[in-house]
């Protein structure tokens, strides 16, 4: 008869092997990147700065109302915050435009957290950390 830490420990093996691997903080990672920061960035870069542009009251602004020089600022400033900028001079124009054309954030969300779950599983699978 086997002592019960043995027969645990060959359980767990598989589990530590996995942890080992980076597997387990590479998932975390790749949630947070298209579940989190979607939905943070979209309520700062669109759904306040993108209105606070148009108008200092930025609440009373409608998305569908937002003019073109509150979207070219607030997809610059989009820009400056991320390392590849020509991909983000693309992306965050097209999440205010969403945003704008749909007046609803969560379109422009859903598109966001497409976008970053694309890339990290890219990222993953290539090993490309520097895109991470």
């Amino acid at each position: 008869r086997r002592p019960p830490l043995a027969s645990l420990a060959r359980t767990l093996l598989p589990c530590a092997a996995l942890c080992r691997s980076g597997m387990p903080l590479r998932i975390v990672t790749l949630g947070g990147l298209s579940l989190v920061v979607p939905v943070m960035e979209e309520l700062f870069w669109r759904s306040f700065l993108m209105r606070w542009v148009q108008s200092p009251v930025f609440e009373a602004v409608d998305p569908r109302r937002v003019g073109a020089r509150a979207i070219v600022l607030s997809t610059f400033v989009f820009v400056l915050a991320h390392t590849l900028w020509l991909a983000a001079a693309v992306a965050g124009l097209a999440y205010a435009l969403l945003y704008r054309q749909t007046g609803k954030l969560w379109v422009a969300v859903i598109a966001h957290a497409v976008t970053n779950l694309v890339l990290g599983l890219w990222v993953v699978r290539t090993a490309n950390w520097a895109f991470w």
